[in-house]
């Protein structure tokens, strides 16, 4: 496995994975595929139901966003997966350099979908 800058012990870990189960009684995560309809230009991402419906309205009209796998397992791959969206999310929310933290989300999400038996994501330079 590639290093990445993230860096979770086992006890974080199953933290994680505990307050992941219980949010997972309430909104459970999924695998979508999402194909711009301007470019054909396809995304795979993982997020939870509710997360995948307020996308799917908001791009309604530019996407088309199809769950290719409903319930995913809580694994550590997930957990560290979780970690690096949140991650991700609060460094977008600041004005930093989130160029790491960018390459072990696309990573991590690349490692959730192999380990679901789906096709992972090209590196952008291949997508555009």
């Amino acid at each position: 496995m590639k290093t990445l800058a993230l860096e979770i012990d086992d006890e974080q870990l199953k933290a994680i994975r505990e307050r992941m189960q219980a949010a997972n009684q309430v909104a459970h995560f999924v695998i979508f595929e999402s194909t711009e309809r301007e470019t054909g230009k396809v995304l795979r991402l993982i997020t939870d139901i509710d997360s995948f419906q307020a996308l799917q309205e908001q791009h309604e009209a530019d996407s088309d966003m199809v769950i290719i796998q409903d319930i995913v397992p809580i694994t550590d791959t997930l957990a560290r997966w979780a970690v690096a969206e949140n991650m991700a999310a609060q460094q977008n929310a600041q004005t930093g350099d989130a160029a790491t933290t960018l390459a072990d989300l696309e990573q991590y999400t690349n490692e959730v979908l192999t380990e679901n038996h789906k096709a992972i994501n090209p590196p952008d330079s291949e997508t555009d």
